[in-house]
């Protein structure tokens, strides 16, 4: 079809169907080697990105350490066997690490007892590890651009056809744009189809990280009890773990003025990390589908 000399150097067709923008020439590969646009067409109208590669990883998960912990009562028992209603309470914190109490008041004659509770474990406290190196930049891995110009006036004859760029630009392909929403069918003149994106909203996100009870623990206390004020004379023993609370009977005609707990096994154990999983996606908006004669790169 013939075009009047306004056109020289490019081609008339047909115009762009009902719903479609265009014919330009579209570039579609890795965003580091983007072009410029042609001679043939100087001017970008449009830009949009194909495939993500925002590099995300989940930091491993780890776990404190647990520790044997105090009992969180000593109390008098109104019997020798450490049985009974108990008769008083009784802080037990400040004798851990073989520090000397004076319990005020623990026992009121040599017929009770004194009972350390069970010991404890306390649980671990989940953290994340942090990366060995900074994680990347986001980026988009491949993108697209689409070029145009301005068309001289007259276009061609007749005017119902328009200026089309050269059919073969390097890697750029002719296409058209769609401007609607929702699936596209590209015609026949323009088989193929591409479709890019404006942007994208990332919801990737890590599971937060847990750590299990702790595993493997052993803890047990010897509870001392002595007939002076300052731990030195022992007169009785007895044994706190996690199975079973300790009991110090008082011996007849004794009665204990003060006590103390060292740690017979001090084995915490430890727990097991859960969670740091990887979940979501990437999730590309603002498609924009072009139809083209060939793949953009597939030209000479």
């Amino acid at each position: 079809m013939a075009c009047d000399d306004t056109c020289s150097g490019d081609q008339c067709g047909e115009p762009a169907p009902e719903g479609f923008y265009g014919p330009a020439l579209l570039w579609v590969g890795r965003t580091v080697d983007e072009p410029n646009c042609p001679g043939s067409a100087p001017t970008r109208v449009y830009r949009g990105y194909e495939t993500a590669d925002f590099p995300f990883g989940c930091s491993p998960c780890r776990c404190g350490e647990p520790a044997c912990a105090l009992p969180a009562d000593l109390r008098t028992a109104a019997s020798l066997k450490c049985d009974g209603s108990p008769v008083s309470v009784h802080e037990p914190r400040d004798m851990l690490n073989g520090t000397c109490v004076v319990p005020s008041g623990a026992l009121a004659n040599d017929h009770q007892s004194i009972v350390l509770g069970a010991t404890r474990v306390t649980p671990c406290e989940a953290s994340v590890e942090p990366p060995p190196v900074p994680q990347f930049n986001l980026r988009w891995y491949r993108s697209g651009v689409a070029c145009g110009g301005t068309p001289k006036e007259p276009t061609c004859a007749p005017p119902s056809t328009t200026c089309e760029s050269p059919d073969q630009e390097d890697a750029f392909a002719r296409c058209i744009m769609y401007l609607g929403e929702g699936e596209v069918t590209c015609p026949e003149d323009y088989p193929e189809d591409v479709v890019l994106y404006d942007g994208m909203r990332d919801e990737r996100h890590c599971t937060p990280c847990e750590c299990g009870p702790p595993t493997g623990s052993e803890c047990s206390l010897a509870l001392l009890s002595f007939r002076d004020g300052a731990c030195g004379e022992l007169i009785t023993a007895g044994t706190a773990s996690s199975d079973a609370p300790g009991c110090v009977a008082a011996k007849p005609g004794e009665t204990p003025k003060s006590m103390m707990a060292v740690w017979q096994v001090n084995q915490p154990g430890s727990c097991e990390p859960s969670g740091g999983e990887l979940r979501g996606e990437i999730v590309r908006t603002g498609p924009s589908t072009f139809c083209c004669q060939t793949r953009p790169g597939e030209n000479g």
